[in-house]
């Protein structure tokens, strides 16, 4: 029995030695080593890069659109190039499936965060049409912002995505949230939520135009006579943020010159030489004294919990002369769109006009929009919202009859007869509401339905086309009011 005893012992000794053998031979598992921590000084999803101390965010979303009567951003075919002819050679139907991608760091420094944040898109619209946009790039520091971003001049209220989130290109309101605008600024923390704003932007224009050699065609605007950027437009923009919710005023100047006369025929007592008559258009020709146009822009979105958790009213109003792009709609185009029988709806959107030897005459714009937003449950919301925008021209414009080739031999696309007020002034107004459900964190599921109308000066008049539009013919049409409707459905996931 002791020797049996004696072997096990033996045995088990054995084995223990040579498994501890084993086990110092093998390697030791490494302590995790934290290479990427997280930054908590700007808020959620921020990371330290690797051996520096700068935070880096990086987000975007996935998107797809699918629309009626509109294109891919969305906008209503009002006007020519988006099908405003409604017949049989236009696409009512269109997509948009869109892949976006940001990038946001931050660091400390001794003059406050320095941060920069570049964001792009990649569209893939109707057959495979892929298309590259950097809608965001540029750097915030000391107060300073530097480059390629929403500007500060846009105001809250409006259907944009600062307030009522519509799904289409909204048209008549300055906003450069979707593209962005490179821009300088400054900023003033005055405190308790407001702010005060300064700086220049890229000119946001409408046409400056020569209704002397203007060739003018229905849903497009006029022929661009404009003198080209010297220097960026400036503005100043008061912002204030509070529990009620938030507004913003902005005051922006647009500069107003253009390229040389031409030669006769013009404005009355307007004589050319023998040297502008033989090279029209050049410095033998002289121009329009230059001049300035503005607008102002306000807005206010106002929170409304006793409403429900959610729920937001608001409006804004823009005024401008000289100023379409703001006062009218960074997107805004001249509309021309069709009705049935040969009736057609059409107007003409420029910063201002003028003929061979006359002087600037601005065109005068204005714009006024309510909306509001119910939640009838947490992740289930109902928008509404009413937008009218007016473009008006002065008497000396229609009493001349400068559209319709008086006092400037305009060679025109668009015949007014002689007894007809010529008057290219319009009005466009829409009316929509848009459904969001967020069934699950940062996915939205939106439908959205939309009325457009155009109101057209000419209302009543019988007006001739000398050129074809799609496929509506040449000839006589009944100016008339026209509305169109658009529906829009997205998906988008964001993260």
């Amino acid at each position: 029995m002791k020797i049996v005893k004696s072997l096990l012992l033996g045995s088990a000794a054995g084995f223990v030695a040579v498994t501890g053998t084993q086990a110092a031979d093998l390697p030791v598992k490494a302590r995790p080593v934290a290479y990427v921590k997280i930054c908590s000084l700007y808020g959620e999803g921020f990371y330290y890069i690797p051996g520096t101390d700068v935070c880096l965010k990086v987000g975007g979303y996935i998107r797809a659109q699918y629309n009626w009567n509109g294109i891919g951003g969305g906008n209503q075919a009002y006007f020519a190039a988006t099908g405003g002819a409604q017949d049989r050679t236009v696409n009512s139907y269109n997509t948009r499936h869109r892949a976006s991608i940001n990038f946001d760091s931050r660091s400390q420094t001794s003059f406050g965060t320095l941060r920069t944040y570049a964001a792009i898109n990649i569209d893939n619209e109707n057959l495979g049409v892929v298309t590259v946009n950097p809608t965001r790039a540029f750097i915030q520091w000391a107060g300073f912002t530097f480059g390629h971003t929403q500007s500060f001049t846009d105001v809250p209220g409006t259907p944009g995505d600062i307030s009522f989130k519509s799904l289409t290109a909204g048209q008549n309101h300055s906003d450069t949230g979707a593209n962005g605008t490179n821009q300088i600024a400054y900023s003033w923390e005055l405190g308790n939520g407001m702010t005060l704003n300064v700086g220049a932007d890229e000119r946001r224009t409408k046409p400056i135009s020569n209704f002397s050699n203007n060739v003018a065609s229905v849903g497009a605007n006029p022929t661009d006579s404009i003198h080209g950027e010297q220097y960026p437009n400036p503005w100043a923009n008061f912002t204030v943020i509070q529990d009620w919710g938030r507004a913003a005023l902005s005051v922006i100047g647009n500069p107003i010159h253009s390229v040389y006369y031409g030669a006769a025929p013009g404005a009355p007592g307007y004589a050319t030489t023998a040297s502008c008559i033989a090279q029209s258009g050049t410095t033998w020709c002289g121009y329009p004294e230059d001049r300035w146009g503005f607008a102002v822009l306000g807005g206010v979105d106002i929170r409304a919990p006793w409403a429900g958790p959610g729920d937001h009213f608001g409006g804004y109003f823009h005024y401008g002369q000289g100023a379409s792009a703001y006062a009218a709609g960074s997107l805004l185009t001249s509309p021309g769109l069709f009705g049935g029988g040969n009736q057609l709806a059409l107007g003409v959107l420029t910063d201002a006009v003028y003929v061979n030897g006359s002087g600037f005459e601005l065109t005068t714009a204005w714009t006024v929009g309510v909306g509001a937003e119910h939640f009838w449950l947490p992740n289930f919301s109902t928008t509404v919202y009413a937008t009218r925008t007016e473009v008006s021209y002065n008497d000396t414009v229609i009493n001349n009859r400068w559209f319709c080739g008086g006092n400037g031999g305009t060679t025109q696309n668009i015949v007014v007869p002689a007894g007809v007020s010529c008057d290219p002034g319009f009005v466009y107004w829409m009316v929509g509401t848009h459904t969001d459900w967020y069934p699950v964190p940062n996915f939205r599921l939106a439908v959205e339905v939309l009325y457009t109308q155009i109101g057209t000066a000419f209302d009543g008049a019988q007006i001739s086309l000398s050129k074809a539009i799609g496929a509506r013919p040449t000839g006589l049409y009944t100016a008339k009011d026209q509305g169109i409707v658009s529906v829009v459905f997205r998906a988008q996931r964001d993260f």
